[in-house]
């Protein structure tokens, strides 16, 4: 409605919504309420709030202002209502003060956790739990705490530096003991090489070994490699020569020209000019083994073993180049094919013709060990090549390893190395998905010609299972000393029970077992009785497999999934509390004996046990402590009274 018509109305509309208000706005002022009486209601409180406080005040101000104020008025106050009122403050006073002392007294005393003593609690009081209380320590035992906390650290710290040993230990399939002179020796000489100016007579032994310390520990560049040359050396190992440059390695062949066997590993900085000068140079030079050799070219190759040095070659071992082609390949057969005895081509992308593979069987006569190992395609090595070549040199072949030639079926088992191999004593197959169950039983069955295999590697041969991997076993089982049967999943449990039933392994030190998933925990109880040499045991994968198998103290048992590598007890503080059940039921008093002085053993230092007396057990025999050669503590506070505590005299 307008206001012109509302005043025409004469304000008779009293309720009807005007200009901006709301119906809320409306309804709420037929009910009483409006701001104007919200805002009184506000303000008196506040109004009384401020009187309170001041009366308050006024109260706590005490009797003297009054009296001021009384004295100021001019106000008669008899004499007995002063004396009332003196002896009120008097009274406030005193007990004022009192409760003042009594809060002092007990913020300042307190009973030791420890030695139960009383004491006054200061900022240096350390606060702890122990034996189910919460307290704090006297000064004394304050001070032995920190030195027992300081021991416990440095005590941590000792048995992760010995954690860490005992782990690099497993990890190289070692046994960590303590070390003999001579090893002590050699671990300063390598630790602190940077100082050595001259190895002397050391032995070629011991050469060998700071040689592989050093590569191991990337320690090897150029200063360093030079103490290994000498005239008189006819082999020289270098496992790491990433440090090592060009110039380096030429000071080879002018310090050691009598060498007969070279290995050169991670050499990716050796030069073309390199080789050539150890083909003039190295005069007596019979094996060769260049693994990662990737600036030599294919010319360099061909020169190399054109030269004087490269016909006489004996053995070639060459790894992981791109730039070794199949002329290269051809010259190392034209020169020096006839006489060789050893011969590895792994990892070889530059090598992509069938027909030059081919050609293997005709200038390869006497071959004792052959590696062919992950072609650049799978259709490069077949079974026709491998039947052939084992046919020419299977009289003296020794070792053959075929690892990532997925190409091979059964078929160079059956018509290769069973009829042309008698003498072979390591067989590794990895990674050939294409061999069968029945093909690898075929080859094992009744090959009487071969006297057993030494070292076995089927690993990643996802076809094989029981029957295969048992006719293997059954064959070799006495004179097998490294097997792997690493992810061969279908292996079943049947398996490891008919090898525990029939077969033993005298001579088997490392077996490698990771994800078959039907081994278990009587399984490696089972191995680690019928192979009483095996040392080292490889589960990785395998959930099944926890600390719970019974096996022979001596057995390195590397992959479970629960494996700790823990030395002496976790709790490694000088006080250990240590609670024993004493359950007639369950062990007897000298079983308990011999734990707790184990563990006494372990803990070089006081042990603190604390019995539970349960039910109606009784309570610790006298023989029982006089085993232990037990001593009783001090009872403590607040401590229950089916408990007693003990402490071991060390």
């Amino acid at each position: 409605m307008s206001r012109r018509r509302a005043r025409q109305n004469g304000g008779q509309e009293e309720y009807q919504v005007q200009g901006p208000s709301s119906a809320l706005t409306s309804f709420l002022r037929e009910q009483g309420i409006s701001a104007e009486a919200i805002r009184q209601r506000y303000e008196a409180g506040l109004r009384r709030q401020q009187e309170q406080a001041s009366s308050g005040e006024e109260v706590e101000n005490g009797e003297l202002e009054e009296s001021d104020e009384e004295i100021l008025e001019g106000e008669d106050i008899p004499e007995d209502v002063k004396l009332m009122r003196e002896r009120a403050r008097i009274k406030r006073r005193r007990a004022r003060r009192d409760r003042e002392l009594d809060d002092e007294e007990d913020e300042g005393k307190n009973f030791c956790i420890e030695c139960d003593r009383e004491f006054v609690i200061s900022v240096y009081s350390k606060r702890m739990e122990k034996y189910g209380r919460i307290g704090y320590l006297c000064p004394e035992c304050t001070s032995n705490e920190i030195k027992r906390q300081r021991m416990a650290k440095r005590n941590e710290i000792e048995a992760r530096k010995r954690r860490k040993k005992v782990a690099a230990a497993l990890l190289d399939k070692q046994e960590y003991r303590i070390p003999s002179l001579q090893d002590c020796c050699i671990n300063v000489i390598s630790k602190n090489i940077d100082q050595v100016d001259l190895l002397g007579d050391i032995g070629v032994v011991n050469m060998k070994k700071i040689s592989r310390i050093l590569s191991k520990n990337r320690s090897l560049d150029n200063r360093t490699m030079s103490l290994f040359l000498d005239s008189s050396m006819r082999e020289i190992e270098f496992w790491d020569c990433s440090k090592i440059d060009s110039s380096a390695f030429d000071k080879i062949p002018a310090y050691c020209p009598n060498v007969e066997r070279l290995v050169l590993n991670m050499c990716g900085r050796l030069h073309k000019d390199n080789l050539k000068y150890y083909g003039e140079k190295f005069t007596n030079l019979k094996y060769l083994y260049l693994n990662g050799a990737f600036l030599i070219n294919d010319q360099a190759w061909q020169d190399f073993f054109d030269s004087p040095v490269g016909k006489n070659l004996k053995g070639i071992h060459i790894k992981n180049t791109h730039r070794f082609s199949p002329d290269s390949l051809i010259s190392l057969l034209d020169n020096c094919g006839n006489n060789l005895e050893e011969l590895t081509l792994s990892r070889l992308d530059g090598l992509t013709s069938k027909n030059v593979y081919d050609l293997l069987p005709h200038y390869l006569r006497k071959l004792k060990h052959l590696e062919i190992s992950y072609p650049n395609k799978e259709e490069l090595i077949d079974d026709e090549l491998l039947i052939n070549l084992l046919g020419v040199n299977g009289e003296t072949l020794e070792s053959l390893v075929l690892d990532g030639c997925t190409g091979l079926t059964d078929q160079f088992l059956i018509s290769g190395v069973k009829p042309f191999c008698p003498a072979l004593t390591k067989l590794s197959l990895v990674l050939l998905d294409q061999i069968t169950d029945v093909g690898v039983k075929e080859l094992f069955t009744d090959w009487d010609m071969n006297g057993g295999l030494m070292e076995v590697s089927l690993a990643r041969c996802i076809e094989l299972g029981d029957e295969s991997v048992y006719a293997l076993l059954e064959h070799s089982c006495q004179t097998l000393v490294e097997l792997n049967l690493n992810s061969i999943k279908n292996l079943t449990r049947n398996f490891f029970k008919q090898i525990g039933r029939h077969l033993r392994f005298p001579l088997l030190t490392t077996l490698d077992i990771g994800f078959v998933r039907s081994c278990d925990d009587s399984a490696l109880a089972m191995l680690s009785r019928v192979a009483p040499k095996l040392s080292v045991l490889e589960v990785y994968g395998n959930n099944r497999c926890t600390p719970a198998a019974i096996v022979r103290d001596n057995l390195k048992i590397i992959g479970r999934q629960s494996d700790r590598l823990d030395v002496g007890l976790q709790n490694e503080s000088d006080e250990l509390a240590v609670r024993l059940q004493l359950v007639q039921t369950a062990c007897s008093e000298e079983m308990l004996a011999e734990l707790v002085q184990q563990l006494v053993d372990a803990r070089r230092g006081q042990l603190t046990i604390v019995f539970d007396m349960i039910d109606d057990v009784g309570e610790v025999s006298g023989v029982f402590l006089d085993k232990l050669k037990l001593e009783e503590k001090r009872p403590e506070r607040n401590r229950a009274p089916n408990k007693l505590c003990f402490k071991m005299c060390k």
